[in-house]
């Protein structure tokens, strides 16, 4: 039997809408620490007040309020007229940051959810409906999976779309659980500003 190799780093990126990050939990093996970032979205321009016109296709024209982020341009393409360019860039900023210190009990019991060989299988493997053992996948929310390592085997990043049984369940996902359930739910913080475990998922198919 070979001898583990342990991840050095760990992350789960999770997404809402396969957009913007909504969060990322961090493990850090090497010094024992574990972190939580929340991010927040918003526009980068402020928000523009004022009146706008559309003609319908059958010739009436209507007149409305509006509020739209963006920035008012009048240059030769526009006949010099004021048009409005809407803008959907948005800037992340960190809403919640949470840091722990993982305990040598903690790491004992942590550690072999972390062997890097356990996960080479799954390299480059791709998730199906049709999977043998599959029973749900994740609706809403969309978990990215990341980790490498201080030996040779290279980074590696897995899929987390489907739910599947005990017997077939993906080391990333076992991970993720073990993480959720022992550190998140049992901590008041982390709890009220994380999603559960399952949670914005469809658990059948």
């Amino acid at each position: 039997m070979k001898e583990p190799i342990y991840f050095s780093k760990v992350e789960y990126r999770d997404t809402i809408g396969g957009c913007n990050t909504n969060s990322i939990i961090l493990l850090n093996l090497v010094e024992k620490e574990l972190s939580y970032q929340v991010y927040g979205w918003k526009r980068q321009m402020p928000a523009i007040q004022g009146k706008a016109t559309v003609t319908w296709s059958n010739g009436v024209e209507e007149t409305f309020e509006t509020i739209s982020s963006g920035k008012v341009i009048r240059d030769n393409k526009t006949g010099f007229k004021p048009v409005l360019l809407p803008s959907e860039l948005e800037e992340e900023d960190v809403i919640f940051s949470y840091g722990i210190s993982i305990t040598d009990k903690q790491m004992k019991k942590l550690l072999p959810y972390c062997n890097a060989l356990d996960f080479e299988p799954y390299r480059n493997k791709e998730m199906s409906r049709q999977d043998e053992g599959c029973i749900g996948y994740r609706d809403e929310i969309q978990v990215h999976f990341s980790a490498i390592t201080d030996s040779y085997i290279p980074k590696i990043d897995l899929p987390m779309y489907y739910y599947y049984d005990e017997e077939h369940i993906w080391p990333s996902e076992k991970l993720y659980r073990y993480i959720i359930k022992t550190f998140f739910e049992r901590n008041k913080e982390l709890k009220e500003r994380s999603i559960p475990y399952g949670g914005l998922s469809l658990l059948g198919l």
